[in-house]
């Protein structure tokens, strides 16, 4: 069962971590008719150095893009947090924020 929220951030476990989460941006129309995703930031409680990840635009069935408002999933969040790192973020590591495009899993 996903595990959704309204609230705007929050804190979740992935391996025995505690990983600070908080909603960065809803989805919304860009330049030439097409859409951006959900923007969630991620970062290790203990350290600043933090990801991006961003997801793709979720669609209606007819195709169109859905501009409700999106509860957070917890679950792909947690995935999220895998994908970064096993995509080269160090959250320990100093330097600014590291974008990372994963898929409407995290993946």
């Amino acid at each position: 069962m996903a595990q959704s929220t309204r609230d705007q951030s929050g804190t979740l476990e992935v391996g025995g971590e505690t990983y600070v989460w908080e909603l960065r941006r809803q989805p919304r129309p860009v330049a030439g008719g097409g859409w951006e995703g959900v923007a969630v930031s991620l970062r290790h409680q203990h350290f600043k150095r933090e990801a991006i990840v961003q997801f793709p635009p979720p669609l209606r069935p007819n195709g169109r893009p859905d501009v409700e408002k999106q509860k957070v999933d917890l679950d792909v969040v947690r995935n999220a947090v895998t994908a970064a790192i096993e995509a080269g973020w160090d959250p320990a590591s100093r330097g600014k924020a590291v974008v990372f495009d994963v898929d409407a899993e995290g993946r």
